[in-house]
């Protein structure tokens, strides 16, 4: 449904489509021009998205990485896992507290800088995010230990900076890095249960292929231990990165994203960002 005008997506798109000899030029000419009224109309009353370098006031937070503008757009911090929000994690209420708390404070510093970067299947603005002074807010939530960074759609040169923001904070086990649960993983020992986010680090033992997948295993056995996957699909980009994974057996590695169940644990890596060679 069209907001505010009470009309069926479906009406507006298909309006017009109809064959020319079904109708004579004028009725042509009377239906094409009331398909422009009504997509005019839902143009000016559908919010618009967010453009790059927009600057905008009067942001809330709506969530340990998410704010909602005036307008009722909701921004969504992109390149940030708060753990408690989406993954689990012990103290998860408290810890999603204290990053809507630090999120607060950089909203209430000024105007905000917003560069969208597209928008989410929920229609949310994906976004880059700077304070009135110039401070990256995902970089500041990541420093402090209250988030993992994670390149979900970042340029390389804001995901390698929230990856040295991370790295800085997990010598200093701040936040969320002085708790073993969240903190790095150790390939040997990482469950899948609960499914969640993590960073682990180990060593690749063998490299298996097949028509839809790259697999990385780092355990011994073939059906146990911690996997990566990597999609055919994203096989072009790691080369073009200088990464491809035929170059990675007995590399120690450090990844990062989702851990799921699949005979052992294993994760899905589909952006050369989300590994880090260790050695």
């Amino acid at each position: 449904m069209t907001p505010g005008l009470g009309i069926p997506c479906s009406i507006l798109l298909s309006y017009g489509r109809a064959r020319a000899g079904l109708y004579g030029s004028a009725a042509r000419r009377g239906k094409l021009a009331r398909r422009s009224l009504l997509l005019g109309l839902a143009a000016t009353l559908l919010p618009a998205p967010a453009r790059a370098g927009e600057r905008v006031s009067g942001a809330v937070v709506d969530g340990p990485d998410r704010l909602r503008l005036e307008d009722e757009r909701i921004v969504r911090l992109v390149g940030l896992v708060v753990p408690g929000d989406l993954s689990p994690a012990p103290d998860g209420p408290e810890r999603v507290a204290a990053a809507c708390r630090r999120l607060e404070e950089l909203v209430a510093a000024g105007p905000l800088e917003l560069e969208a970067l597209g928008e989410d299947r929920l229609g949310r603005v994906l976004a880059r995010v700077r304070t009135a002074d110039g401070r990256f807010v995902q970089h500041e939530l990541v420093a402090a230990g209250l988030a993992w960074a994670f390149p979900d759609g970042l340029d390389r040169a804001s995901a390698r900076d929230l990856l040295a923001a991370e790295a800085e904070a997990r010598r200093a086990r701040r936040g969320l890095w002085a708790e073993p649960s969240l903190a790095v993983q150790d390939a040997a020992r990482v469950a899948a249960e609960p499914p969640r986010f993590a960073v682990v680090e180990g060593t690749v033992v063998r490299i298996g292929r097949s028509e839809a997948f790259t697999w990385l295993d780092f355990g011994a056995g073939r059906r146990r231990g911690f996997t990566v996957r990597i999609p055919a699909t994203a096989l072009p980009a790691f080369r073009r990165t200088g990464l491809p994974p035929d170059r990675l057996l007995g590399r120690r590695l450090r990844v990062r994203g989702w851990l799921f169940e699949a005979g052992g644990a294993m994760m899905e890596v589909d952006d050369a960002l989300q590994i880090e060679v260790l050695e």
